[in-house]
């Protein structure tokens, strides 16, 4: 897990470098941040369903990267084994590995809109105005806010 998170930051670091000084990109963003700000203060509950959803496909992301790894695994696996059984491990490994995927991103799904609808609207009205705030200022200033 440490490695995807060092991954993420260095593609972070990697766009910041390549678009974080162009005047066009912290345009749009600002722009952005200001739209999205407003519109989470006029509409909190879509905009609650709309964080559920990014959080979910998030989370479907590293589930996947998950799958993916297992799927290698369970591949390399039946390739040390001959004859039937490997054809046997591998059919009905994939078919776990799918029904195990499809079962814990309904589970995720279920868990974080639970979460979600637990966040009470007052800090979610706080989170839109400090980025409508962001936003504005980004586009008051022609530059990034944040690191």
């Amino acid at each position: 897990m440490s490695i995807l998170l060092y991954l993420k930051s260095l593609i972070v670091k990697i766009l910041n470098k390549l678009f974080g000084r162009t005047r066009i990109f912290i345009l749009i963003l600002g722009w952005f941040l200001l739209i999205t700000g407003i519109w989470m203060l006029l509409q909190p509950e879509k905009a609650k369903k709309s964080l559920a959803g990014q959080g979910f496909g998030i989370f479907k992301g590293y589930l996947l990267l998950l799958a993916l790894f297992a799927g290698m695994l369970l591949l390399s696996l039946s390739t040390k084994v001959s004859g039937v059984l490997s054809l046997l491990i591998l059919v009905a490994g994939f078919f776990i590995l799918i029904r195990a995927y499809f079962l814990l991103k309904k589970r995720a799904a279920h868990k974080i809109s639970s979460w979600v609808e637990k966040v009470p609207i007052k800090y979610l009205k706080i989170y839109a105005a400090i980025q409508t705030i962001i936003g504005a200022l980004m586009l008051l200033l022609h530059r990034r806010i944040w690191y």
